[in-house]
């Protein structure tokens, strides 16, 4: 006797792979990964310059312009680096940008947070200033580093987390990059001691 296909099973597979979708298709672009990540210092203060990769596409453009609030969270972290051991950790941000469209006055509107308190807040028409805000930055006063706190071999570490599409259209895949190390630096030797902006 022939086996029967149940028509509840077949369409239970057909949603599976319908949900898989925005995965499968994530998975054929570049990789994202922050690819710049430079450090200067003033004194005690420690300014980041910083470069988000592989992220924009059409999908997240359709998303925004529907209304729907895109969030870019940053993590990053202030070690003392040790050659044979190690890195001993001291401090710690999150930093975020978020952007909604505003269908009234058809502008974007981003707004950042550093440790979820208010930094800043641009309105724009124009969609390319929306993508640099969500994957770049310069002059990010991230840390200050305490007279306590080691003041040579320091490094900061950076990794981005977003959602990069939706599991059965209604739960969130969230997707976090690789960290991002930047170079050594020293604290009070002078303006500019990290790697130039």
């Amino acid at each position: 006797m022939a086996a029967s296909t149940r028509p509840g099973a077949f369409a239970l597979s057909l949603g599976l792979l319908a949900g898989t979708a925005p995965l499968s298709a994530a998975t054929d672009q570049a990789k994202p990964e922050v690819t710049v990540l430079r450090v200067t210092t003033r004194g005690p203060d420690v300014f980041l310059r910083f470069e988000l990769t592989g992220v924009l596409n059409p999908e997240l453009a359709r998303k925004i312009e529907a209304g729907l609030e895109t969030t870019i969270r940053y993590e990053i972290r202030l070690y003392r680096q040790y050659r044979y051991w190690f890195d001993n950790f001291l401090d710690a941000r999150r930093y975020a940008v978020s952007v909604k469209f505003d269908p009234v006055t058809r502008e974007y509107v981003a707004a950042e947070t550093l440790d979820d308190k208010p930094l800043g807040r641009t309105t724009t028409a124009d969609f390319e200033d929306v993508k640099r805000l969500l994957v770049s930055r310069g002059n990010l006063l991230a840390f200050h580093v305490r007279p306590e706190w080691p003041q040579k071999n320091l490094i900061v570490h950076m990794r981005a987390a977003f959602d990069s599409g939706y599991l059965f259209a209604f739960i969130p895949v969230d997707y976090r990059t690789s960290w991002k190390k930047s170079k050594k630096f020293v604290i009070g030797a002078g303006p500019g001691t990290g790697a130039p902006p």
